[in-house]
């Protein structure tokens, strides 16, 4: 079954586009209202990103273990997340979801970059506690507000030039 119009069928008429359009709206504004992570995601990644951090810092085998270990983690803690609320943002949908995104990926590569030079500068082993402390506390906040311009800009997206 195809999802085409009909070819001989006509045109919808203003109001039936208009009333298609608001349909989607209102759909759009449900699913962003869906996209609340629960309070436990962004945390459990945090704790992961601390755990890449330090991992970075290890010596030989422990650290590449700790290392594949969080990669393992993340598909199961994103599988977790879609079986339990039924939904996954795997992309950002629009241009400030994007550079949030951005800016958390830069932010926790900076963090890692950071655990390789504590580990370089052959400082004390626990002072890669710092970075990856900060490691969860932007993963946690960077993540929330990631959440929030996500389902802003699901919500509310800006208007196509053929819209209204």
């Amino acid at each position: 079954m195809s999802s085409r119009p009909d070819p001989g069928a006509p045109p919808p008429t203003a109001e039936e586009a208009r009333a298609a359009l608001d349909a989607l709206d209102a759909d759009a504004a449900q699913l962003a209202g869906r996209l609340e992570s629960p309070w436990w995601y962004h945390l459990t990644l945090g704790i992961l990103a601390a755990g890449a951090i330090v991992g970075q810092s290890l010596p030989g085998i422990l650290g590449i273990t700790m290392i594949v270990l969080v990669i393992v983690c993340i598909p199961f803690l994103m599988r977790a997340y879609t079986s339990r609320y039924r939904i996954s943002m795997t992309r950002p949908a629009g241009p400030r979801s994007r550079r949030m995104l951005l800016l958390i990926l830069a932010v926790l590569a900076l963090l890692m970059v950071s655990g390789v030079a504590l580990k370089l500068a052959a400082l004390p082993q626990w002072w890669v506690l710092l970075p990856a402390t900060l490691g969860v506390a932007a993963t946690v906040l960077l993540g929330r507000r990631y959440d929030a311009v996500l389902r802003s800009e699901i919500a509310d997206p800006p208007p196509s030039p053929t819209r209204r």
